[in-house]
C-alpha cells in the first residue's frame, strides 16, 4: 500500500509539471502576441492531438476506480491542454481541415450557441457517468460507456458532418482499440490474481 501511495504522489507530481508546462506555452503564445483562439485551433489540427486525447481516459478511469478525485481532474485538464501541446502542422490533410471546418461551423460560427451548449452538456454527462461507473467499482459499465460514447461520436460526426465527419473514424476507433486492449490486459491480470 505504501508503494501505491508513493506512485500516486509521483503521478500527481508529473501531472502538475505537465499542466505547468501547458500554462507556460500558453503564456508564451500570449506574450508573443498570438490570438490564443487561433493559436490553439491551428495546433489542434495536428493529428497527434486527435490520437492522444482519448487515451487520457485510461489513467482517469483508473484513478476513478481508486477514488482519487484530484488525479481524475488532473488527467481531464491534461486532456484539454493536449489540444495545444503539438506544433501546428506545416500542411493539413484535406480530410482533417474539412472536419475541423465543419466543427468550427457547427459550434463556433452558428447564430445559436445551442449546439455548443448541447455538446458541452453531453460531454459533461458522459464523463460524470463514466467516472461514476469506475468510482462505484463497475468497470464493465465504464467500458460499455466508453465504447458506446465512441461509436455515438462517430455516428454523430458522419450524420452531421457527412463526408467531413468521416475524419473522426480512424482516430476514434484506434483509441477505442487501445482502451479495450488495456481493459482486457487489466481484466486478465486481476482474474489471474483471484
Amino acid at each position: 500500500m505504501k508503494k501505491l501511495a508513493q506512485l500516486d504522489r509521483l503521478v500527481g507530481l508529473i501531472v502538475v509539471v505537465i499542466l505547468l508546462y501547458s500554462v507556460v506555452i500558453l503564456l508564451m503564445a500570449y506574450f508573443d502576441g498570438e490570438n490564443l483562439a487561433t493559436w490553439v485551433w491551428e495546433r489542434h489540427q495536428n493529428q497527434f492531438s486527435w490520437y492522444s486525447r482519448p487515451l487520457f481516459l485510461i489513467p482517469a478511469c483508473y484513478y476513478a476506480f481508486r477514488q482519487k478525485f484530484w488525479l481524475i481532474i488532473g488527467f481531464m485538464a491534461m486532456l484539454f491542454c493536449s489540444l495545444f501541446w503539438f506544433a501546428a502542422p506545416i500542411s493539413v490533410p484535406e480530410h482533417v481541415s474539412g472536419y475541423l471546418e465543419w466543427e468550427k461551423q457547427l459550434f463556433f460560427t452558428s447564430e445559436s450557441v445551442l449546439s455548443l451548449l448541447v455538446l458541452t452538456f453531453v460531454v459533461i454527462v458522459f464523463l460524470v457517468a463514466l467516472f461514476s461507473a469506475f468510482w462505484h467499482r463497475n468497470p464493465w459499465l465504464g467500458l460499455a460507456l466508453v465504447n458506446a460514447g465512441t461509436i455515438l461520436k462517430i455516428i454523430v460526426s458522419i450524420g452531421l458532418g457527412k463526408e467531413a465527419g468521416k475524419a473522426a473514424i480512424v482516430p476514434s476507433l484506434s483509441s477505442l482499440v487501445v482502451i479495450n486492449l488495456v481493459a482486457y490486459v487489466a481484466w486478465r491480470h486481476f482474474a489471474n490474481k483471484e
